[in-house]
């Protein structure tokens, strides 16, 4: 499966987002691609792609950050993925 097969595939999971002393829980919403990385990649190479990329999430109801639902985050800020 190539790279940006696998970053598509990860909309409609759920991750953890690093805040300062906590962690926040959000559904993948869009992915915003990095360019230029390789098509074929094993996972720790994907885990790379994953921070260089960009994604439109929905954190949990009740969640709110800068009063939005809704945030564009960087990958490198993703702690977990489910």
């Amino acid at each position: 499966m190539d790279t940006l097969t696998r970053l598509n595939d990860l909309v409609g999971k759920v991750g953890l987002l690093k805040i300062p002393r906590s962690e926040v829980k959000f559904t993948f919403l869009s992915v915003d691609p990095a360019p230029g990385f390789p098509t074929e990649v094993d996972d720790d190479a994907f885990q790379t792609a994953i921070s260089q990329s960009s994604f439109e999430v929905r954190f949990d109801e009740g969640i709110l950050i800068d009063g939005k639902n809704t945030k564009v985050i960087s990958g490198r800020y993703v702690s977990r993925i489910f």
